[in-house]
């Protein structure tokens, strides 16, 4: 199983949407929030000419099994929408799109992303990657937003 990880093109942009709407849904499910911005995000929201943006996808048998985004600030950088399509889940493709992700951050003093405060897999998985809990916010009557970063 070869993953190739390369930047998106324009026309990745609504296979992105499908696989994103369907990871996220299991979170949308989880909180009651169907209107969260992976949920309602649209292709043509994602402009892979901004300089503030990068798109990586993984590929796979010349299908795309995944994406991430990343959104550059002046010394760190958001990590995003981290999705892998169901047939490809926990076969080690999130692992390769955030390490890619995180290689084009050279220069930068930290990496950062958020996910909800019961998604234990998603927060096992970037502890895993070196990331830390750094902040956290009440969301959403009950819930709350976990904060995580890595400093680079």
């Amino acid at each position: 199983m070869e993953v190739i990880i390369r930047k998106a093109k324009s026309e990745d942009l609504v296979e992105i949407i499908r696989i994103q709407k369907s990871a996220f849904k299991v979170q949308a499910d989880r909180y009651d929030a169907y209107d969260i911005p992976p949920m309602i995000e649209k292709a043509e929201d994602i402009d892979l000419f901004s300089e503030n943006l990068a798109v990586l996808v993984a590929e796979l048998d010349g299908s795309i099994a995944g994406s991430v985004r990343i959104g550059y600030g002046e010394k760190d950088a958001e990590i995003k929408r981290l999705s892998v399509n169901d047939e490809y889940q926990n076969k080690g493709i999130g692992r390769k799109l955030m390490a890619a992700a995180e290689s084009l951050c050279g220069g930068l003093e930290r990496i950062w992303l958020f996910t909800g405060g019961q998604s234990y897999k998603n927060i096992e998985l970037y502890k895993k990657l070196g990331f830390r809990v750094w902040k956290e916010e009440p969301w959403k009557d009950d819930f709350t937003l976990i904060y995580l970063e890595k400093l680079i």
